[in-house]
């Protein structure tokens, strides 16, 4: 008998060995792939987790600076106009004008606080804040219908302070067109300001907190029968 199949077999074996390793190598290769991409994609999640969770510190952020703001959706419930002969409480002040000034001026009032005058185009955040908005600010919130209630921190804080927070909070729900914020140069221990009209009061008193706001909520200029813009 010819040795040459044996020769054949013995190389046949040889060759299946070879392609063998071969496909052991190539799974090999596709798993560590497949592994690859997998981490790929993992640190892409987290890249995209970590993404995603970044506006929410700034959430914490801005919750920590004390500040609590109110959305506004709607533009307010239809008032009756107030009657024209009727005594509205604070003091009516000369009404300024109302126009728009670039945000790098500084505007000279004729009251502290401010009831009416040129403002800036942007106007603040309604709600409760830690650090007093600049004037040209507060302005353009008194001329689309808000009340803002200033207050002296050396003369109002603690129990008083969450007093006032309580009621705005409490307030806001009729109307969340409503500013509480600190003035450290105030000469009194709060002022009550609608476009206009200055109250000023030497210690929290609720009841005075309340008609003001009863009495001016949504009649700045740019409200109508009130109905003021966002």
């Amino acid at each position: 008998m010819s040795k040459y199949p044996e020769s054949r077999r013995r190389s046949r074996t040889w060759q299946d060995k070879v392609l063998a390793s071969r496909q052991l190598l190539l799974s090999i290769g596709i798993v560590g792939a497949l592994v690859a991409v997998g981490c790929t994609q993992q640190s892409s999640d987290t890249a995209s987790q970590q993404i995603e969770t970044k506006p929410m510190s700034q959430q914490r952020v801005q919750a920590s600076t004390g500040d609590e703001f109110f959305k506004i959706e709607t533009p307010g419930s239809p008032l009756p106009p107030p009657p024209a002969a009727a005594k509205l409480p604070g003091t009516a002040l000369p009404k300024l004008d109302q126009d728009h000034v670039p945000e790098t001026e500084k505007v000279k009032y004729n009251s502290n606080p401010p009831t009416s005058g040129p403002h800036y185009a942007i106007w603040a955040q309604w709600g409760i804040h830690a650090k007093a908005p600049l004037d040209e600010r507060l302005v353009h919130n008194l001329e689309h219908g808000g009340v803002i209630i200033s207050y002296k921190p050396e003369q109002i804080q603690g129990q008083a302070l969450e007093q006032i927070k309580a009621q705005v909070r409490d307030l806001s729900k009729n109307n969340p067109r409503i500013i509480l914020t600190p003035r450290p140069n105030l000469d009194t221990a709060i002022a009550l300001t609608a476009w206009g009209y200055l109250q000023k009061l030497d210690r929290y008193d609720p009841s005075a907190v309340t008609a003001f706001y009863n009495a001016h909520i949504a009649r700045g200029p740019e409200c109508k029968n009130g109905l003021c813009p966002n």
